[in-house]
Order: structure tokens, then sequence, then C-alpha cells
């Protein structure tokens, strides 16, 4: 009569196989966090810019004028207050006032710093918790993908944008260009990567 050997694992085997499992686990699981937080920032910046866009074609829509006809088109905190405010579907208006402390913007770090800028602004929340916000003293805006949450950084969660006379490049070309919004700095590289962020 034949014994027939039966293979089984033993506890030191599946110990080693759950240790394995634990190590891959704790290397992936944040990369793929990073990476998901990356593809929902860049999409809420994305929205944001088009529904800068948005409001700003309204405006040039309903008061039946260009920026070059508007009062001070080269301020972004007075382009949000007298024409494109009113354009961002069910946004609250965060500032009655410009300034450098809103309700939900106040302030950015530069990409790897520590360092706050606090520009002057008046800001708009949107109902999916995007804030823009137009810079008091520049034809600039601010697009906050998570308004007043950290890290406030640009580049990360804040993505800056230039509003102005420009060429088809976003070089600025005052006489012939035509009213656009260009980036700047890391929105520069979102948009050219087409909208997904490479960058960190």
């Amino acid at each position: 009569m034949q014994i027939k050997k039966i293979k089984a694992v033993t506890l030191v085997e599946l110990l080693v196989v759950l240790t394995i499992l634990g190590v891959v686990a704790a290397l992936t699981i944040p990369g793929l966090s990073k990476h998901s937080q990356k593809t929902e920032y860049a999409k809420l910046a994305q929205k944001g810019y088009v529904a800068l866009e948005g409001a700003i074609d309204m405006a040039v829509v309903e008061t039946g004028k260009e920026p070059d006809e508007w009062t001070s088109a080269n301020v972004g905190s007075f382009v949000i207050r007298d024409y494109i405010g009113k354009y961002f579907i069910k946004a609250i208006d965060c500032s009655n006032t410009w300034s450098s402390n809103t309700a939900c913007f106040s302030g950015y770090r530069n990409f790897k710093s520590e360092n706050k800028t606090t520009p002057t602004v008046r800001a708009m929340l949107l109902p999916d918790g995007i804030v823009i916000a137009g810079h008091g003293n520049l034809p600039r805006f601010y697009i906050d993908v998570n308004g007043s949450n950290e890290p406030n950084m640009e580049g990360v969660d804040v993505f800056i944008f230039n509003f102005g006379k420009y060429d088809s490049k976003c070089q600025a070309s005052a006489t012939s260009g035509k009213w656009k919004i260009c980036p700047v700095d890391h929105a520069k590289n979102l948009m050219e990567d087409n909208w997904t962020i490479t960058y960190w």
C-alpha cells in the first residue's frame, strides 16, 4: 500500500508571501495615490480654465464689447467685478472688495517653496470648489483647484494665467494680437502636456 504525500503550504511560507505582498503594496500605493491626485488636480484645472474662458466669452457677447473697450481690462480683479463674475454659473463671490486675504483665496507658495505670495485679488468660488481669482494690479488670474485647502502651491493646486493681447504662441503682441488667456509657469507645462501633470 502506497501512502500519498500531500503537499501543503507551511506557516513560514505563508508569512513570507504575506510579507512580500505587504512590501509591494507599501511601494505601489503611495505612487498610485499621487498619480490619482495629479489626475484630479489637472482635471479641475482644465475645468476652471474652461469656466474662465467661457465667462470671458459670455461677457464679450452680452456687453457687445471686446476687452479693448472694457474699463481696466488690464486689471484681473476689475475684469471679475465688472464683466465676468456674473457669468460663473452658481458661483459665490468671495470678496466684496479686492484683498490679499479673501474668504476663499489667501495666496499661494511658489513651486517647491515655503515663501507665500499674497496677491490682492477678487475671487469667485465655483460649485465644485474651484476658486478663480483676479489679480488686483495685473491682467492675471489664479485658478486654485481646491480652494483654500493646502498645499496652495503654484503648479500643484494653483495655476496662473495672464490675460491680454497675445499671438497664437502666447507671446505678447499689444498691437496685432488677440485677447486670450495664456498660461504662466507650470500652467504652461500643464497645457503643453495636454492637461496632464508630469513635473511632480
